[in-house]
Order: C-alpha cells, then structure tokens, then sequence
C-alpha cells in the first residue's frame, strides 16, 4: 500500500511540474488572437493586422470584412487607419487574357498570427504564406497546377515599371504624400509588362509552367523607391521564409513579455490580444537615420531619434 501511495504521489508530482512546464512554455504572442473583435455592430471593428511592433509595414487580409469569402488581391502595406491595401498582388492561373488588375479568391484555411499569415486559395490550389519585418516583408507562393502562372501587382493611383525580376513604383496617398515599393521576384519571368489604367497601373509578371514555389520579396518607404530597395535588402537580405517568422516571433515576445500576468487561458487571450493592439500605432517611419513628413513635405534628418507618428488613440485603446 505504501508503495502504491509513493508511486501515486510521484506520478501526481510529475504530471505538476510537466503542466507548470507546459504553461510556462507557451510564449506570451501565442495568446494573441487578430480575430478578436473583428465584427462589430455600431462601430468600426478591429482588424486582424500582421506587422511587428509599430512597424511602418502593417498589413490584414484584403476583403469586405471578418465574414468576407473572397480575398481581393493579397495586401502589400496599409497606410491609412482602417483602410486597403496601397498596392496589392494578385497570383493568378490561366489564360492571359482573363487577368485582371486584382483577381477576387476564393479561400480558406486562414491562419493569422500577429507576424505571420497563412491561407489556401482553394479555387486555385495555390497556398500563400506571408512573413513581415519592419519596412519589407516576403511573400511564398506555391502554384500546384501545372497551368502557366503569373503574378500581377496594381496600384489604383500611381505608377510602376518592371525590368527582369523586378518592380518598383508609387501610389499617391493624401496630403501629397507617396508610398514607394520595390520588389523583387526569385525566379526570372518570361515577360513583364506594364499597363496604365485611368489613375493607376498593374505589372503582368508571366512566370510559365509547372512554376511551384517563387518567393517574392519587397521593401517600402514613404522617401522613394531607392529607399524601398535599401529597406528590403538591410532588413531581409539573404533570409529565409521561416527566418523572418523566427525574428517576427522573437520581436513579439520582447513587449508583450515585459508585463506577466496570471489566471486562466481566456484571461490571458484577452490581455495579450489587447496589448498586441497598443503596438499598432504610433508608428516609426524613420528608415535609415531619415523620414518624411507630410506636415511640410520635406524628408528629414530624424538626428538618431527615431520618428513616430500615427497615434489614433481611440482605436489604439478601444
């Protein structure tokens, strides 16, 4: 008997310690979950936002809303609070002819975590995985139809040009202020082609059959397009996909670990959810020591200070 209790006592000890083990394992940004609040029936709801912690590069599904059952395009940045994409890419499969410049999917399998997004455009049978940083991000597409596969990148209100596996451009946003993107492709097209439309553009990629994985990767910057380049290149570099999501993570867990709370699992989804919503803004646009201001439509020396702008504190806090 008394060895019976001594091996229940030790059997019930260790499945304490492995449970203490397993709660504590858990990360503080494994709590967080975008979908919260993401309907709502007077206000604006909150979106489900990929980005690091008051990163310029923001990005959250391109559709109507939390109930919407077509992707509109895949996001590139957004700029204003609540709003689309300034750029968007669109994989598509199938006759040149039919391509639009942003293709409506249909999708499922959503997985969206605070740095990292994952879907399958079901229709197409082509998965998407998404992974930022703070003034670039990386796209991995992965085309399982043989069919001729193209990628095409819009603006509504701008301007861009392709040569070999790259993009650049512009859009125009309010207050005389432009958004550059430049972006780079890791497999070489068979052709590229711009079309003008009334105030914007879209890039025709034509990347051939049996095309598989590509990877494309881009940087930002409110300065131009040159800028773009240099914050993809010092941020991404020769990384890979699970790389920048390891980095994205790592960022994460850096502020939301500094306040450590106790009670159950839902308690701690709820704070965690909120505060990951107190990074999203303000925002640093300072890329490499400069910035742009819209208030005087000047670029700056930000003098070692990184600049922040973009408080939005209603929504920051609601």
């Amino acid at each position: 008997m008394k060895v019976r209790n001594l091996i229940l006592i030790s059997s019930s000890c260790f499945l304490s310690v492995f449970s203490s083990m397993n709660a504590q394992t858990k990360a503080p940004v494994e709590y967080v979950n975008p979908y919260m609040g993401n309907i709502s029936h007077l206000l604006v709801p909150t979106f489900p936002t990929i980005h690091l912690p008051n990163s310029m590069l923001r990005v959250y599904p391109e559709r109507g809303d939390f109930t919407g059952d077509l992707l509109h395009g895949l996001p590139i940045i957004v700029t204003s609070h609540r709003g689309s994409s300034a750029f968007k890419l669109s994989p598509f499969q199938g006759k040149i002819t039919d391509i639009t410049p942003v293709n409506a999917m249909s999708y499922d399998n959503e997985v969206i975590k605070p740095y990292y997004y994952k879907v399958r455009l079901d229709e197409m049978q082509t998965d998407i995985q998404f992974a930022p940083s703070h003034q670039s991000a990386m796209y991995q597409i992965n085309f399982e139809k043989p069919d001729s596969a193209f990628l095409v990148l819009s603006t509504s209100n701008g301007r861009l040009s392709c040569d070999k596996n790259t993009i650049s451009g512009y859009q125009n946003l309010d207050n005389n202020t432009k958004v550059y993107v430049y972006l780079e492709l890791s497999k070489k097209p068979i052709d590229c082609n711009t079309i003008a439309t009334d105030k914007g553009a879209y890039t025709v990629v034509a990347l051939g059959k049996n095309t598989n994985n590509v990877t494309v990767k881009y940087g930002i910057s409110f300065i131009d397009a040159t800028q773009a380049k240099k914050n993809m290149v010092r941020e991404l570099n020769s990384k890979d996909l699970n790389t920048i999501v390891a980095e994205g993570a790592d960022a994460w867990n850096n502020v939301l670990d500094k306040i450590e709370v106790t009670g159950n699992e839902n308690d701690k989804t709820i704070f965690y959810t909120s505060l990951y919503r107190c990074f999203e803004r303000p925002v640093n646009i300072s890329e490499d020591g400069r910035y742009f201001s819209a208030f005087d439509g000047k670029i700056h020396e930000d003098n070692g200070t990184p600049f922040y702008t973009d408080d939005w504190i209603w929504d920051t806090y609601r």
